[in-house]
């Protein structure tokens, strides 16, 4: 099943309630990154991806938006990342 990005941030601890709370919507998703944990140990040190089923993408945008406001230097995006 394709997998896209539908939120991508350097706040590693959004993301991961981000995560939960899709998943509570038994929505499957998983963060993304390019760089390990043991590369950059330190929070804010490397931006993540949000990805979920291309299918459950606006599902889980609309989801997102009713229980988080978008940060400055945070943002959606549409298109498939490929990572």
């Amino acid at each position: 099943m394709e997998q896209i990005t539908i939120y991508q941030t350097w706040d590693v601890q959004k993301a991961e309630q981000m995560k939960s709370l899709l998943e509570d919507h038994e929505i499957s998703c998983y963060i993304s990154s390019h760089l390990t944990q043991a590369v950059t140990p330190f929070a804010g040190q490397q931006e993540v991806r949000l990805m979920v089923p291309k299918v459950r993408a606006e599902e889980a945008r609309r989801i997102l938006e009713v229980f988080f406001n978008s940060q400055p230097g945070e943002e959606s995006t549409e298109e498939d990342e490929n990572s």
